[in-house]
Order: C-alpha cells, then sequence, then structure tokens
C-alpha cells in the first residue's frame, strides 16, 4: 500500500525488505536518510535512462518524438509519483530540503549536459536551450501532476504533440550560415 512520506516509517521499509529494524539503522540513521539515498538512487537511474534514450536519438536510433515519449513516460509514472511526495515533504521540513537540493540540483545539472548536448547542432543561444529544457520539464511534470485528477489519455497526447513540433523547429539545423569572406 502506498502511504507517502508522512506515512513512511522504518518500521514498515524493514518488513518489506525483510531486514531487522537494526539492519536497516545500521545502514540509515533515520527515515530521512533513507529517503534522501532513495531519491538520489532514483534520479541517478532516471540520468542514465534519459542520457541512453538521448544517446540514442544522436545515433539516430530513435526518433525525438520517441524520445519525449518515453520522457512523458517517466514523469507520469513512479518518477512523478516519489516527486510528488518529496517535494511535498521537504515544502514542511527544513533539514529534508536542506538535504534533497544539492541531489536535485546534480540531477538538473546531469539534464542541462544531455540537453546541451542534443541541441548542439543547432544554432541556438545557450539561454535558449536551457530554456527549452526547462520548458520541456515543466510541461511533463505539469502534464503528471494533472494526471492525478484527470485521466485524458487524448489530451496530453495533444499537449505533447504540440510541444514535440515546437521542439523540432527549434532542432533544425541552421538554413543559412554567415558569409565568410576570402582576403
Amino acid at each position: 500500500m502506498v502511504q507517502g512520506y508522512a506515512g513512511l516509517t522504518t518500521s514498515a521499509i524493514a518488513d518489506r525488505a525483510q531486514v531487522s529494524r537494526g539492519a536497516l539503522t545500521h545502514h540509515f540513521a533515520s527515515k530521512e536518510d533513507l529517503v534522501v539515498q532513495a531519491v538520489e538512487h532514483m534520479l541517478h537511474e532516471a540520468t542514465a535512462e534519459i542520457s541512453t534514450l538521448a544517446d540514442s536519438v544522436s545515433a539516430r536510433l530513435l526518433s525525438l518524438d520517441d524520445f519525449l515519449d518515453r520522457l512523458w513516460e517517466m514523469f507520469r509514472g513512479r518518477l512523478l509519483l516519489v516527486t510528488l511526495e518529496h517535494v511535498t515533504a521537504a515544502r514542511h521540513n527544513p533539514s529534508l530540503k536542506a538535504r534533497l537540493v544539492p541531489v536535485v540540483r546534480k540531477f538538473h545539472g546531469a539534464l542541462d549536459s544531455i540537453w546541451r548536448e542534443f541541441f548542439r547542432t543547432a544554432d541556438l543561444p545557450a539561454e535558449d536551450v536551457e530554456t527549452s529544457l526547462n520548458a520541456t520539464l515543466c510541461l511533463l511534470r505539469g502534464m503528471g501532476v494533472q494526471t492525478v485528477l484527470r485521466e485524458d489519455p487524448a489530451y496530453y497526447a495533444g499537449l505533447l504533440a504540440w510541444w514535440k513540433a515546437e521542439l523540432r523547429k527549434l532542432m533544425r539545423p541552421p538554413t543559412s550560415y554567415p558569409r565568410i569572406r576570402v582576403l
């Protein structure tokens, strides 16, 4: 049963993991320690998966549309639900927030690197590349949050199709290059 951060206890985790509470607390001194490490692990795995997907796009094994579809799957699934829990918990827990901020920054830094590589052939200023990444993440997260109360696959497909078209426009290589004068 999903309990969320507030209902999470180290005893329940030990039971589910089939380890003694002592063994659990040997590795994790507190619920906060366990949650921070779990979030860090999940974001590390998500980064690796996103990086692999981006490499597949670069190698032309995966289309940009398919890449965005996979990101949508990630951001509306487990990644969204865990994110909702830890963000909500951190909002009311300054200690947890202080520990999660660097973990999330590291995740976003990795996404920034992946995205910059994605757009390296596009003729875009760095701030536009960063804005397109953040707009993509905000769109996917916002759509994911909406799925909690709105089950409407056609609606989300339409939003995603629109964003795919916008990103394709951005990713086009420049149509003209500056003239080089030969002296």
